[in-house]
């Protein structure tokens, strides 16, 4: 009993199985015969499916037509006196379909639809012609060639072959009435009428309408449906735009913070010798205050000049203190500044760090040149490709150890060269020192975005030009162009 139980169980996963590959099969054969044989290649959409109606119906012609062809051919051999169509109509009937098919195939389906339209109108005119305008077939064709024109071709085709079509059949008509024609009319017990014709036209030009309203409904669906998928297409294009827009705006805000702990970080590497320098200003302007308070009154000639020394000193710290704020602050007001007292306050902010690494700096040039901007980007801008250089010397050995800033005019613009002589940078990285997070350096000597921050301040902040000369072994040259402008 288990056995034939378990044999049952076999036979209909067997079935089963059987249905199911049958079924796949099937599809796959449906899915190669679509793309092969009816699938448009219009690329228009609301041409793609009056060229799949087309494929349809020459498809269908073909398959009858070869049927007839097959049955003459038979009949004409099997029986002696065979009385059907003949085999060679059949055959011409079958290539005409073949060529039209192949025309719709490449890409002439309009031609293809127009031939087909005029074919059907053709024969079916000839069989009122023989056998009577009221035959039935014949009306019912003449109603399918309207429909055809409207859905192939377009609705005004469609008017066009009803009023032919009304025409040949009232003519027709008139022609049968007067005995000018003489159809077999064995098929037929009663006599044609003029009003016959008349509500023949009439139903021709329903189905005209129809056909009309039908196509008017399918174009405005179509539009609908493209007008549609348009505004999509703009949503998506607008929500793309709005996500790289807020991605950007992320990616500025994420900088600027980067930026900010950059800063920070420079003002440490830079705040020991800064309090070096405070610390003995400012002990030398006590000595100076200690040293006046203590003078007597025959001594009042040298306690003036030590109070001049001790204001001196003061003025030299509140320079101090505002360059220091200048590093730790990000100030955007616009105004008037001299390129020289900013580059000026930069060395007296790195004067205690130039004095350890034995680095001079040489200042050349015009230094009179004023401009109007944010004065605190153009000291980022020197103070960070200076500090660059720094760090090439600090980790090498040259035997010249300076830096050269050049500040000049040329057609309008500032142009600063900033040239040290610490080792240069080889060729092939040459086009990536700009690029955000590339460092040559470890981590523990910055974060790669030094001088990309010079580059974004150069060309968004200044609208100027930066660029690099670079000889491998010998040193590197920052040409800066920014254009002079005054406050208005």
């Amino acid at each position: 009993m288990p056995y034939k139980t378990i044999n049952e169980q076999s036979i209909k996963d067997r079935v089963i199985g059987a249905r199911i590959f049958f079924k796949r099969l099937f599809a796959k054969v449906a899915r190669f015969s679509y793309k092969k044989l009816l699938e448009s290649k219009a690329v228009r959409e609301e041409q793609r499916g009056k060229e799949f109606i087309l494929n349809v119906i020459l498809i269908s012609s073909i398959v009858l037509s070869g049927i007839f062809s097959f049955l003459a051919f038979f009949g004409s051999i099997t029986e002696s006196h065979y009385s059907g169509i003949p085999i060679g109509t059949a055959t011409i009937v079958f290539g005409f379909f073949l060529i039209l098919y192949l025309l719709s195939r490449n890409k002439l389906f309009m031609i293809s639809s127009y031939l087909l339209v005029l074919t059907f109108f053709l024969f079916t005119t000839y069989t009122v012609y023989r056998w009577g305008v009221e035959l039935p077939q014949g009306l019912i064709t003449y109603a399918l060639i309207i429909v055809i024109a409207g859905i192939l071709v377009s609705a005004r085709f469609a008017f066009e072959m009803t009023f032919v079509i009304s025409s040949v059949v009232i003519i027709l008509t008139y022609f049968q009435i007067s005995n000018i024609t003489h159809p077999k009319l064995y098929w037929k017990p009663e006599a044609l009428m003029m009003n016959d014709a008349v509500e023949f036209a009439i139903t021709f030009m329903i189905i005209s309408v129809v056909s009309w309203l039908y196509n008017r409904e399918i174009a405005s669906s179509l539009k609908r449906a493209i007008r549609s998928e348009e505004e999509l297409k703009k949503e998506r294009d607008m929500l793309e735009i709005r996500v790289r827009e807020r991605t950007e705006e992320l990616e500025k805000i994420q900088a600027e913070k980067m930026n900010q702990a950059a800063r920070f970080i420079e003002f440490g590497k830079i705040s020991s010798g800064l309090f070096h320098d405070l610390i003995n200003h400012m002990t030398f302007l006590f000595f100076n205050i200690e040293k006046a308070s203590d003078s007597s009154q025959q001594e009042l000639v040298q306690i003036k000049e030590q109070l001049r020394q001790a204001n001196e000193t003061k003025d030299v710290l509140m320079d101090y203190i505002d360059a220091a704020k200048k590093q730790i602050q990000n100030q955007k007001s616009d105004s008037m500044f001299s390129m020289k007292k900013e580059i000026l306050s930069i060395i007296k902010i790195l004067g205690y760090k130039l004095k350890i690494e034995n680095v001079e700096i040489n200042l050349a040039g015009e230094f009179d040149i004023v401009t109007y901007g944010n004065p605190i980007k153009f000291n980022q801008i020197i103070i960070n490709i200076v500090l660059n250089a720094l760090d090439a010397y600090e980790s090498g050995e040259q035997k010249e150890r300076s830096i050269n800033i050049n500040l000049n005019k040329s057609d309008g613009n500032a142009v600063t060269i900033i040239e040290d002589w610490a080792g240069g940078i080889p060729e092939e990285i040459k086009d990536k020192i700009f690029e955000p997070f590339f460092t040559t350096k470890g981590p523990e000597k910055g974060a790669g975005i030094g001088l990309t921050t010079v580059k974004n301040i150069v060309e968004e902040e200044f609208g100027g030009t930066i660029r690099l000369e670079s000889v491998l072994g010998q040193g590197c040259k920052f040409i800066i162009e920014i254009p002079i402008r005054n406050e208005s």
